[in-house]
């Protein structure tokens, strides 16, 4: 287990922090829709250059987001990752699919926008 999901789970059960809604694994491949989990944001790339952000949708319809981390892409998300690895997503993920959610992820938990 690495330090920060050891720091984390400490500090959950101590009640200084929620239980995040997502947490990042970074891999260098693009992962196939059947391998993002519920609650783990799949950041592809490195800590320099990452690609892409893949998570399960938080609205509950099963459906794999994928955000471009590519800033010469439009759109184009920012993620940052705490030392947590709690994500930060910037700007706001809106769904157009029949969910139709709207969503904010900031240090790990989702927050809703009032659309």
């Amino acid at each position: 287990m690495r330090f920060s999901s050891w720091m984390r789970q400490l500090l959950v059960w101590m009640r200084r922090i929620r239980q995040p809604d997502f947490v990042v694994k970074r891999v260098a491949v693009h992962p196939a829709p059947e391998a993002v989990k519920p609650g783990v944001m799949v950041v592809v790339g490195d800590r320099q250059r990452q690609k892409w952000a893949c998570f399960q949708c938080p609205g509950g319809c099963g459906e794999v987001i994928k955000l471009s981390l590519n800033a010469k892409q439009s759109p184009c998300w920012s993620v940052e990752v705490d030392e947590l690895d709690c994500p930060t997503i910037s700007p706001s993920i809106r769904q157009l699919n029949c969910c139709g959610c709207h969503f904010w992820i900031r240090r790990g938990q989702v927050t809703w926008c009032d659309d």
